[in-house]
This record gives structure tokens, sequence and C-alpha cells, in this order.
């Protein structure tokens, strides 16, 4: 239900790429967020727990500069990461929703190759992240059910992190995630589902030391899932999902703006999800293109369990 997942690869690396006449320039980067972590019937709960565990593949194959061009050289960064998440819907209500709350812990394996210099490899946890909101029962609207949800989630730096490496699994600063999440199924087969997020991040007061820099802070950000499904029997449903995020804000580093430093990124693939007596497995496929070049690709594979929530229809978990 609350995937977050952030998906929690929760990589945050203060990393060095070279520029022209090999002069080294540091690279504030967003934390990883929500891309495309949750889509089919995302709105939909209802009280009891939730417990899932996710595995996560990252791979890009290159990079790009400020412009938009590929930088020169080998590079390439790989990421695998396996999260556990614990969800819990009370029967309290509060503006006619239920309160809920949720709680993340990842572990990472990071390995980033560069051409130049500042690459590395990190095993460990990343930050946990914690998360507060409430969720409202799925209603009548026009012939079919809405269902929406919203929480604040904030991630705590307390994942492996030293300013001696210039890769890290923790940010080591504090990040603001709230979100708005609904579900809206016109018949008992069709459904669509969306959640907007935004992001604030804190500054880091410790960044890499061979940065000689005193602070950076990441930009302000909004992205989004979207999804759509259809039931093809019962408990097998197939549809697409897909995720956007646009950088609001530049970067910071020593308190002054990095001009052209925001972030952009879409991604849409298939997938496929399975679910019965209490569990739940979903696997979805998705390609990234920016600026016509293909720079990412990622899997995710899911296994949850939980009761069965209280709607109009019965659904198979929290």
């Amino acid at each position: 239900m609350y995937i977050r997942e952030v998906a929690l690869l929760f990589v945050r690396a203060g990393l060095l790429v070279a520029s022209a006449g090999d002069t080294l320039v540091a690279q504030v980067q967003l934390p990883v967020v929500n891309l495309g972590d949750t889509n089919f019937e995302d709105g939909l709960g209802g009280p009891g727990w939730l417990f899932e565990a996710f595995p996560t593949g990252y791979v890009a194959g290159e990079m790009k500069d400020a412009s938009g061009k590929t930088v020169v050289g080998s590079n390439r960064m790989t990421t695998y990461s396996a999260t556990a998440h614990i969800a819990f819907v009370s029967h309290k209500r509060v503006l006619g929703g239920w309160l809920v709350g949720e709680a993340l812990l990842p572990v990472v394996d990071l390995d980033v190759e560069l051409a130049n210099r500042g690459g590395g490899r990190v095993r460990g946890f990343g930050d946990p992240e914690f998360g507060s909101g409430l969720q409202w029962a799925p209603r009548a609207m026009w012939k079919g059910i809405f269902a929406q949800r919203v929480v604040v989630d904030a991630g705590v730096p307390a994942g492996k992190y030293s300013d001696a490496r210039a890769v890290n699994s923790g940010n080591h600063f504090v990040v603001i995630n709230p979100f708005y999440a609904f579900t809206y199924e016109p018949n008992k087969k069709l459904e669509f589902s969306a959640r907007v997020h935004y992001l604030w991040n804190s500054t880091n007061h410790e960044p890499y030391v061979n940065m000689g820099i005193r602070d950076t802070q990441a930009g302000q950000a909004v992205h989004a899932n979207y999804a759509m499904s259809y039931e093809l029997v019962k408990n097998v449903r197939l549809g697409f999902n897909g995720y956007w995020l646009q950088q609001l804000t530049d970067h910071r580093i020593n308190g002054v703006s990095v001009a052209n430093s925001k972030e952009r990124t879409v991604g849409l693939g298939p997938g496929l999800q399975l679910t019965g007596r209490g569990l739940w497995f979903r696997t979805t496929e998705r390609l990234t293109d920016l600026g016509k070049e293909l720079i990412r690709h990622n899997w995710t594979r899911r296994l949850a369990s939980g009761r069965p929530r209280s709607a109009t229809r019965p659904r198979s978990i929290v």
C-alpha cells in the first residue's frame, strides 16, 4: 500500500565528475525517491497491518551533464536493494479518515564506476523513513468507487555515511516527502491510480571532503506515479505504470544556487499483479528516456501480506 520506495535505495553520493579541462566539480543529487514503485490500486486501503519485503535493481550505463549531453568515458552505476516496509491502519478516525502509520528500512549495495575519479562501492543500511497520515474508505463516485490517502513521510539521516567516501547509502540530511494517492474504479475490472509527492531536502553540512566545500542542499521537486490496470481473471491484473519527476529549485553549494542543476525524468512500462489469500506479488519493468537516449532500466519484485481491506469491493490486502 505505501511501498516507498523511495524505493528506497536511498543512494546519496557526493560524486565528482570531470568537466572540460579535467576540472573536478561537485555534483549535488536528489535523494532516490518513489519513482513508479507504487502503482496498481495505490489509493485503496483499510484497517489492519501490512508487511512488505521487496528488492529493486537499478542500472545506469551513462551519465548526463547539466546540458543533457552524455559525459565522456565509461561511467556506470549499479544498485541493488532490499526494503522492509511495515504499515498499520487503525480504526481511529480523524476528519473521516483512518489514522495510518508506516516505517521503511532499506539495505543497499551501490557500485559507481566513473571514467575519471570519485567512484566507489558501499554496502549497508540506507536512511529509515517514517510516515503518518489518513486513509479514507472507498466511496461511490459516478458509477464506480473512489479511494484516497494522504501521508507525510520523513527520511531520517541514520543510514551508512562517511564524508571520507564519495559514495554512500545514507543521505546525511533530512528528507520530507508528503504525498496524496488515489484510485478510481469505474467498474469491477478497470482501475486508475496516481500518487503525487512533494520533495524537500535539508542541508548536508558534511559533504564529501575532497569536494572542498562547506555544505550542499538538493533542490525541491515534484514527482508522481500513475497506473492503469485491468483484471484479466480473478486475482490477476495486467496494465501499465509510469512516473514523472521535475525539480523545481536549483541545487545549492555553500548556500549558492547551482545554475542548470534541475533534474527531470519520466518512465513507462508494463506491470503484472497476482493476489490471493492475503499474499500479493507484482512485477513491473520500466524504461526511462531523456533526450531520446535510454539511460535507465529497472525492475521490482514484491511479496506482501496483510489483512483484507474493508471496502465496497473486497480486496486482498491492506
